[in-house]
């Protein structure tokens, strides 16, 4: 159970949040005097959808007739108590508060039931109702649902913040184009591309570029061995050519130096990177979602970017002896994404961004790839590409900044609707995101700028 110090802070957090506030009750404080003081504050916060002042509590606490009780220095050691309140991640108290309330309350639900129980003379006669007064206080007294959200008002300006859209650059400008300035939580972006055409080694770029922008990073492989995708990270990080790599890093004394090395050069400090495999099939979404949440608690640190490679290849928990491909791709995409989405009659309605990845043997011996933007649900850049070179030798994707975003509608668009300059003509570059959120990687099964039936999915996304 939580210290009285950790009560106190429970205390102001719970009166600050409408949502907790109107199902917590004073008695669920095991202390007698935080519970007085609650049901006063309480009063007041629910009538003017604000806790009271240090002055008003004061106030209060006059008016009840409870001054000599509750004189000012414990009013303000109270109240001393809230300033360290922004002390807390924001994101601890929202899920410890909640589960806190539901433990207290269900605690005195079960006591309520067993004095029940020992105050009550059962017989043959009543034993049916015994019973069902105990299940009514088990069941109805102990659902405390958080769930509920009533939504925002379009008229309080504070709702058109976009605070839960902020983005995570991606480290690519065009890409950041595409998503409107990099990842936001909640959203899923999709990779696809034919077999063999790039899906692990654009993940392991994305991976890369993530961790040196200082983003703690979960890599979950579904195809490749963890020693392959620490290979091909490491050969980009590193600066160590791929064709050595195997049997530079059996001295461990270089590695260390080169590690070194890195995070010493790096402008920013790097992230973490955590590499996973889980053999074919194997892994479920809720097996996804449970392995990363004991590995942050094991590892001590919460992963800002998680990339999966790839979807197809994973198992579907939902329905796991299924044949259907396009069932389990679609069920996997919408289990990937963590927040609410709209219902989806296939992945194309799942996904927020989809790229296709583009290449052929000519264009591998160009070391050339072009990423293309199929659909979009935050800009309009459907259906433009940018042109992007690899560096086999190290296994490094980069952008061609001397390449103008491609706009493949422009023709029609000028004929149909006069348009006179393409997209891409004339674009800021350079657009970074500013603060963390989670990546995830995936794959598709159609792609038509390719020629083959068979198409793997790898994507991006945030929860």
């Amino acid at each position: 159970m939580i210290s009285a110090y950790q009560e106190q802070i429970f205390y102001h957090y719970i009166l600050d949040n409408q949502l907790f506030l109107s199902t917590t009750r004073s008695e669920l404080f095991t202390n007698s005097n935080l519970r007085e003081l609650f049901d006063i504050a309480k009063e007041h916060a629910l009538r003017y959808k604000s806790p009271p002042t240090k002055d008003q509590m004061s106030e209060l606490v006059r008016i009840k007739g409870l001054g000599e009780k509750y004189n000012d220095d414990i009013i303000t050691s109270l109240y001393n108590t809230k300033q360290l309140l922004s002390n807390y991640d924001s994101s601890w108290l929202e899920e410890n508060v909640g589960p806190w309330i539901q433990v207290r309350n269900l605690d005195m639900v079960i006591r309520k039931a067993i004095a029940y129980m020992k105050t009550t003379k059962v017989t043959a006669e009543n034993a049916a109702e015994v019973v069902e007064t105990v299940r009514h206080m088990l069941i109805t007294e102990t659902v405390i649902d958080f769930s509920f959200h009533l939504g925002k008002d379009f008229f309080d300006p504070a709702s058109h913040l976009q605070t839960r859209l902020a983005r995570t650059s991606t480290g690519y400008d065009y890409i950041d184009l595409c998503l409107k300035g990099g990842y936001w939580k909640g959203s899923l972006i999709v990779f696809l591309s034919g077999p063999k055409f790039g899906k692990s080694l654009w993940m392991c770029n994305l991976a890369a570029r993530s961790v040196q922008m200082g983003y703690n990073c979960a890599y979950i492989t579904f195809e490749l061995q963890e020693e392959i995708v620490n290979m091909r990270i490491g050969s980009n990080l590193l600066n160590i050519s791929n064709d050595i790599y195997e049997e530079k890093v059996k001295d461990q004394d270089f590695m260390k130096r080169k590690m070194t090395e890195f995070k010493q050069s790096s402008v920013i400090p790097l992230g973490k990177l955590h590499v996973k495999e889980f053999p074919s099939s194997t892994c479920s979404t809720n097996d996804l979602r449970t392995y990363l949440k004991k590995a942050e608690e094991i590892l001590g640190y919460k992963f800002d970017n998680i990339f999966v490679d790839y979807i197809n290849i994973m198992k579907n928990w939902r329905n796991p002896n299924t044949e259907n491909t396009y069932m389990k791709i679609k069920q996997n995409s919408e289990d990937l994404v963590l927040t609410n989405t709209s219902e989806s009659s296939a992945l194309l309605h799942t996904v927020d961004v989809y790229f296709a990845i583009i290449t052929s043997p000519e264009m591998k011996a160009r070391s050339e790839y072009f990423l293309k933007n199929l659909a979009n649900r935050v800009t309009g850049y459907e259906n433009t590409r940018k042109r992007y070179t690899v560096d086999w030798k190290y296994f490094r994707i980069e952008e061609d900044k001397n390449s103008q975003i491609q706009d493949m509608d422009f023709f029609i668009n000028r004929a149909v609707a006069g348009h006179q300059h393409p997209r891409g003509t004339n674009l800021q570059t350079n657009i970074r995101g500013t603060q963390t959120d989670i990546a995830m990687i995936i794959g598709s099964n159609q792609n038509p700028e390719f020629p083959e039936t068979s198409i793997d999915i790898s994507g991006t996304g945030l929860f």
